[in-house]
């Protein structure tokens, strides 16, 4: 709870922008502007060593689409980018913006609590700071959840389960995160039905949708052994199969592959 309730979140862009004034580029040549970049960014990391922490360094710019985490801020970013379809809308309803944006938030949230996450404080120090039960049980479930990502097949190759654990597990956490701040946020408040589809059922398509993606053989092989991250395909399912809000409101089978039985399930909260 300490750690959370400190829980620093930047949104947008950086509180300072960085300065480029003296990066010398042109339009003569695309390669020498990334080269003087480059040098000009490790100039700067240099003349950084020894100095206070700069905590209002962002290591994305606004323009990037991605977000991360920063375990030794306790603090997560979500550049400006990302707030467009179809993470965020401010046209759609909360539903999809929830299983959008929402549960990217939520992932980000929950690396704080992933099998690295559990390794910095709420003061971004390194320490563990689980009980011995608490480290017991945590160890117990991720173990549970590698063993059901060794199940996922990416065009019919196997997935590095332990490679992409931290990432599972967020996935995880970020989704269940969402659905809950969905289901506080709308309490009392009439299911608009929209699309024939409940709140619900629009808050997991939106989450599913998000992860589409296309990639030659090659390049999925490539991220296949070498990315953190599983492939979109499973990611739009892993997570999802653990909740029982997903099979209830689907009517899913108990059991089915969407529909884990209790006993198979990994919960984050």
């Amino acid at each position: 709870m300490d750690k959370i309730n400190t829980l620093r979140i930047d949104v947008g862009r950086p509180q300072q922008w960085p300065r480029w004034d003296h990066v010398d580029t042109d339009r003569g040549s695309f390669l020498g502007n990334v080269q003087a970049v480059r040098a000009h960014a490790q100039r700067r990391n240099v003349a950084l060593l020894g100095s206070p922490v700069d905590t209002a360094h962002w290591k994305l710019t606004p323009q990037t689409v991605d977000a991360y985490q920063d375990l030794s801020l306790n603090r997560i970013v979500i550049p400006a980018a990302m707030l467009q379809p179809p993470l965020f809308d401010p046209a759609a309803d909360d539903a999809l913006n929830y299983g959008g944006i929402g549960a990217v938030i939520g992932h980000e949230m929950a690396h704080g609590y992933d099998n690295i996450g559990t390794t910095f404080d709420a003061h971004g120090r390194e320490a563990d700071w689980l009980s011995a039960y608490s480290r017991q049980q945590f160890d117990a479930l991720s173990t549970q959840l590698r063993e059901q990502f060794t199940h996922y097949l990416d065009a019919g190759r196997e997935i590095d389960s332990g490679l992409t654990l931290g990432e599972n597990l967020a996935d995880l956490g970020g989704l269940a995160i969402a659905l809950q701040a969905m289901q506080m946020a709308t309490a009392g408040t009439p299911d608009p039905m929209i699309d024939g589809m409940t709140r619900e059922q629009r808050f997991f398509a939106s989450h599913a949708l998000v992860w589409r993606m296309i990639s030659t053989p090659e390049r999925a092989e490539l991220e296949r052994a070498t990315n953190n991250h599983a492939p979109g395909s499973v990611r739009a399912d892993g997570a999802a199969s653990n909740l029982p809000q997903f099979a209830r409101a689907f009517n899913c089978t108990p059991g089915s592959p969407m529909a884990r039985l209790p006993a198979d399930q990994v919960h984050f909260l």
